[in-house]
């Protein structure tokens, strides 16, 4: 595991100067907290770009969005990232949101500019920008998308805009998330994108399938050891489609490690994480995380 492992001088960047009363604090409210790998990242990048500040990881666990966004602007946080479900109840305690967050209907970035947040979200963009380093043609790709909670709607959105082929996304029809993801494709009004209830997972024709991506909780945390599909469906899936999962926390989920065992190429949750980060480095900082240290630091392929 990654952050388990010795690192190594030469590729990583730390900050020569100390924390002082001028450095500037970002951080992760999520609950829990301790696991991320946000803190790395970022802090790498204030040293790579010489920016005097520092990232924490604060856990926010039974706090509402109004305590959260007014600790924010309380304790003069610079900028912070966001887990579920703060993603959603910070919503109404936010001053601005981008059109794509308000879309979406969850941020997991926002800017402090003196009190006034700004709330983004960076989730879809990231994980698309991963795709593409992959070498997936998303133009020619017809994608299947497992679930409609926060990030799965941030990927979908980031999939229309880059103009993917064919998208079927399934949710339970029972679920307050696909009364979101039905209002979210009237808004976005694209005719390759079709809502399906999960038990139509067993009409699906796979061998026209290029690309599977989990984005439910099948695999993690009380969940972990569950796969979201079964090894039957995975083999019917023609040899040159890929299955990528949100989830990294294992580095390996029950889902991945079926479809491996079928020959298919597999990605984790990595390549979300860094790519996100880096567009909300950017939206904080203007400037880009070291992703070649981090890549290779992650073994993102």
């Amino acid at each position: 595991m990654p952050n388990k492992q010795r690192l190594n001088s030469s590729d990583f960047l730390w900050p020569e100067n100390t924390i002082n009363g001028a450095t500037k604090v970002y951080g992760l409210l999520a609950h829990p907290a301790q696991h991320s790998l946000s803190p790395l990242l970022h802090n790498q990048g204030f040293a790579a770009n010489q920016i005097n500040a520092v990232y924490l990881a604060f856990d926010s666990g039974g706090h509402d969005g109004a305590a959260l966004t007014t600790s924010l602007r309380t304790l003069d946080l610079a900028g912070c990232n966001l887990s579920l479900p703060d993603k959603e109840t910070v919503l109404p305690f936010l001053d601005e949101l981008t059109p794509d967050a308000r879309l979406i209907g969850a941020v997991n970035t926002v800017k402090n500019n003196n009190g006034y947040l700004i709330g983004s979200n960076t989730d879809g963009r990231g994980f698309v920008q991963g795709l593409v380093t992959a070498g997936i043609d998303l133009h020619n790709s017809r994608v299947v998308l497992l679930g409609a909670g926060a990030a799965a709607r941030a990927i979908l959105v980031a999939l229309a805009q880059a103009e993917t082929q064919q998208l079927q996304v399934f949710q339970r029809r029972t679920s307050v998330h696909f009364v979101q993801l039905q209002q979210l494709l009237d808004a976005l009004g694209q005719a390759v994108i079709t809502a399906r209830d999960w038990s139509e997972l067993a009409q699906v024709d796979w061998q026209q399938v290029d690309l599977v991506i989990n984005a439910t909780n099948l695999g993690f945390g009380d969940h972990q050891g569950a796969s979201p599909l079964a090894l039957s469906q995975l083999q019917q899936l023609p040899t040159t489609a890929s299955v990528w999962d949100v989830i990294y926390q294992p580095r390996q989920s029950e889902l991945l490690r079926l479809a491996q065992s079928c020959g298919l190429a597999t990605h984790n949750g990595l390549a979300m994480l860094l790519y996100q980060a880096d567009l909300a480095f950017q939206i904080w900082t203007g400037q880009h995380l070291p992703l070649r240290q981090l890549q290779n630091y992650l073994k993102i392929k």
